[in-house]
């Protein structure tokens, strides 16, 4: 069984980071996404195969002060990891501009077969995570060949997560079904704001309400559908990740451990230390970092409990090895 049927549970060939081009799609998570809202899928949401709010999120100016600091910021960026090499001649490699604050940002190159032609094909942020071993799920290579996300299960808790996978075609043959990965797994919020009350309005028929009902009967199997109460669920002090109509983000609540004010590229942000899941001991830890801007004045404190809804990403500090 080749790489690509590990990944997708699909007939394909195999696909190579160092010599391949992964394969575009996939007959179990289509780009068109319909199929991801079956229950065969891991996947809870609709695939966007893009940044949407992200930039809006990372800087005041959005994608546009993105762009307009490209040039800066390439001559400061190196290359990370293993280059891939498509069937039509050209290269993806992943530069990555120096960190600051557990923040950087990394924008994929594509070499033509010409010398010295390079076209930029898109960047995105990327954030210092804390350390998650996870069974993966499903992954879902978007259209570009380029970037996906991945479905994963956490190894303790067996809690579902789906995020944005930092250089996804970098660790393609890393992504086999069914097999245990340690991630580094952080956070962007899109808003965040002090929690005014504990409890969490969970409304019947939304993917959210679905997930807290299969989490409530895989920690109560003598219980039934019928007993769930969801006006009952009260998240003070604890974390929680309930997933939006898109994946990767998600509706956020958790408690402030810790606060580290950082500075990138000149910008003030705020790295937090929370909880993604749960509490105590039976908890998934996680950093949530947010622009000053997302704030809008409000400062967070150890002790609150704040909510918003974030963007999840995981990264993978090992490469596979070379062929």
């Amino acid at each position: 069984m080749g790489i690509q049927d590990r990944l997708f549970g699909c007939r394909g060939r195999h696909s190579s980071t160092a010599a391949k081009q992964p394969p575009l799609r996939n007959n179990t998570s289509s780009d068109s996404a319909p199929d991801n809202e079956g229950p065969s899928s891991a996947f809870m949401g609709r695939h966007f195969e893009g940044l949407g709010d992200v930039w809006s999120a990372f800087f005041s100016g959005g994608s546009r002060e993105y762009v307009d600091m490209l040039q800066g910021l390439f001559e400061k960026s190196v290359a990370r990891g293993p280059v891939m090499h498509r069937k039509d001649g050209t290269s993806v490699i992943l530069l990555e501009s120096p960190s600051a604050g557990g923040i950087s940002i990394h924008s994929h190159i594509v070499l033509g077969q010409e010398k010295g032609k390079a076209d930029f094909v898109g960047g995105y942020p990327a954030f210092e995570g804390l350390p998650l071993e996870a069974l993966i799920e499903q992954a879902h290579i978007w259209s570009n060949g380029i970037s996906g996300v991945a479905a994963v299960r956490d190894v303790r808790l067996q809690t579902p997560l789906a995020f944005f996978l930092t250089g996804f075609f970098q660790h393609v043959p890393q992504l086999q079904f069914g097999t245990r990965a340690m991630f580094q797994v952080a956070a962007l919020a899109f808003s965040l704001r002090k929690a005014e009350r504990a409890e969490v309005e969970l409304v019947p028929g939304t993917p959210a309400c679905d997930a807290a009902l299969k989490a409530f009967l895989r920690a109560n199997p003598h219980k039934k559908a019928s007993d769930f109460r969801p006006e009952e669920l009260s998240f003070h002090g604890k974390g929680a990740l309930l997933p939006t109509e898109v994946v990767g983000v998600w509706f956020f609540q958790g408690p402030v451990l810790a606060v580290e004010h950082v500075e990138f590229m000149e910008r003030r942000f705020i790295r937090l230390l929370t909880l993604f899941f749960g509490s105590g001991e039976r908890s998934v830890r996680g950093f949530l970092y947010v622009a000053e801007h997302v704030l809008k004045g409000y400062e967070p404190q150890v002790g609150d409990d704040m909510c918003g809804t974030v963007w999840l990403q995981g990264s993978m500090e090992k490469y596979p090895e070379e062929r």
